[in-house]
């Protein structure tokens, strides 16, 4: 029976430390904008993930990442920009078959013999963390970044996830003028 609850913690365990590594971005911006025109920001709370800490760090790590680009938080009426950050979360889950047939508890892919199975469900939180970006006066979207797979139900380690997530949306930022012009 303990050996179970051991296979089952480290099943866990290991789902949630592989989020890090399954976190998927996507960026779009608008082509004919000129980052460099901008140079200051103030951040709104978009929705939020039902977690106030989270959120605050959300806007914390992506008010540092922008800085690190160069840009600096301004009161909103002097603000070029208006950086919108959206955090949502869902429930899934997990199916996990143990099989006592011969030879002892164990997993099994096909079957099991005789004996019986006991499925286990775990349920965890999966999320995305957006990040949209407005020039202030026109209120016109300028740039929209997202991560999904960038939340989970471990407080422990989403601090870690969404700095991730964060880095990684923004690795590109600000888009570079001659992309803009050679698409536009």
């Amino acid at each position: 029976m303990r050996a179970r609850h051991l296979v089952i913690a480290g099943a866990v365990a290991l789902s949630a430390v592989g989020c890090g590594a399954s976190i998927k971005t996507a960026t779009d911006y608008n082509h004919n904008i000129n980052f460099s025109n901008y140079q200051s920001f103030y951040v709104k709370s978009g929705n939020s993930s039902g977690n106030p800490l989270l959120d605050q760090r959300a806007i914390a790590d992506v008010t540092h990442a922008l800085e690190a680009k160069g840009w600096r938080e301004v009161p909103q009426g002097a603000a070029q920009t208006a950086v919108v950050v959206h955090a949502a979360t869902n429930t899934k889950h997990t199916y996990e078959t143990l099989y006592d047939g011969w030879g002892g508890w164990g997993w099994r892919r096909f079957g099991g013999g005789f004996g019986g199975a006991t499925t286990y469900v775990t349920d965890f939180q999966v999320g995305t963390l957006v990040v949209d970006i407005f020039d202030a006066r026109s209120k016109q979207a300028v740039w929209h970044g997202s991560a999904t797979d960038a939340l989970s139900d471990n407080a422990t380690s989403n601090a870690s996830i969404t700095r991730q997530a964060i880095d990684k949306m923004l690795a590109s930022f600000p888009p570079e003028r001659t992309a803009a012009v050679n698409q536009g």
